[in-house]
């Protein structure tokens, strides 16, 4: 279940049609009509036929997309939307920017859902089409740490396009992290508290940064972000 805080958003529900009069309206319909509405984001629960195509497009038009998908692998979610009744293109994927995968996994006995993985679809290449992908986090099963491989072409494409040195945005990787590990800490998990400290974060990150470091070292860790205008 999705847990929104932003108060303009607009759901959409399938319907199935009955009789000879009732129209039905499936994904293919809903996301058509999301996008005759200007949206600064669209999420779909879960892509299962012809709405991947609309959705493909709403991402190569520049709106931010997020979706669900069953597929054990990035190799596997490939291989099924390109495949009917999707047929997406392979050239297409060049608009997507990730995948996580996750797993359901048991440690110690326990059941537990980890993101084993996330994969980035660094380019399409456009004599073989094949699909280039790189992948800048993992999971580690054996210490059950997520691990960063120290490369990520979002974060050079991000680069390129704000003139932001890619340290820079590694360094606010890390800051925000610290946010997270704190707010883990303080277990603080209810939506609207997590979402209320993101958005302060965005437009007073002193308050938030003061809480997490305290007074001086929150004052050097703004200092470095001005410097880096991330």
């Amino acid at each position: 279940e999705l847990n929104l805080p932003h108060p303009n958003w607009i759901p959409g529900v399938t319907r199935t049609g009955f009789g000879g009069e009732g129209k039905e309206i499936d994904m293919y319909d809903l996301l058509r009509a999301a996008l005759r509405q200007r949206p600064r984001y669209i999420i779909v629960g879960e892509v299962r036929g012809r709405e991947a195509y609309v959705m493909f497009q709403a991402m190569a038009t520049g709106h931010t997309t997020y979706s669900t998908f069953h597929a054990e692998s990035a190799r596997a979610l490939v291989h099924r939307f390109t495949q009917e009744p999707m047929n997406i293109p392979r050239i297409m994927f060049s608009s997507l920017d990730a995948i996580i995968i996750q797993k359901f996994v048991r440690i110690k006995g326990r059941p537990y859902r980890k993101m084993a993985e996330v994969v980035e679809i660094a380019d399409v290449d456009p004599t073989t089409m094949e699909i280039l992908t790189n992948k800048p986090f993992l999971w580690n099963p054996e210490t059950n740490d997520f691990e960063y491989t120290g490369k990520s072409k979002v974060f050079e494409r991000f680069s390129r396009m704000t003139g932001i040195s890619e340290e820079a945005f590694e360094d606010e990787m890390a800051r925000r992290t610290k946010i997270l590990e704190w707010m883990l800490s303080k277990g603080i998990r209810d939506y609207k508290e997590v979402s209320t400290i993101i958005f302060t974060y965005y437009n007073k990150p002193e308050d938030i940064l003061e809480k997490v470091f305290g007074r001086v070292q929150a004052r050097a860790e703004l200092r470095e972000k001005a410097s880096e205008s991330v």
